[in-house]
């Protein structure tokens, strides 16, 4: 699970870094910026154990915290303003 978050860590922070050095539409700042967040909350050095730095009380499973990170992605055209992109 820790190989996965890492991946994912790694994937999230190279595409917000993409999307915040060249632009391809209109809103990709946010979006970037987003996919950095993403990939500051994937990351096993604040989650896992048991060296994390997060608190025992506010630590999410690693499997449920993917799954809300997907959760995330997949709702995102519900919550963007996507006609103000267009």
């Amino acid at each position: 699970m820790r190989l996965l978050m890492w991946l994912t860590t790694i994937l999230f922070a190279l595409a917000g870094l993409a999307l915040r050095a060249q632009p391809s539409f209109a809103g990709a700042a946010l979006v970037g910026t987003l996919t950095l967040l993403l990939a500051g909350l994937a990351c096993p050095l604040l989650w896992a154990r048991p060296l994390g730095l997060v608190p025992d009380a506010l630590v999410i499973p690693g499997r449920r915290r993917l799954l809300l990170a997907l959760a995330l992605i997949i709702a995102a055209p519900l919550i963007l303003p996507w006609p103000l992109w267009l």
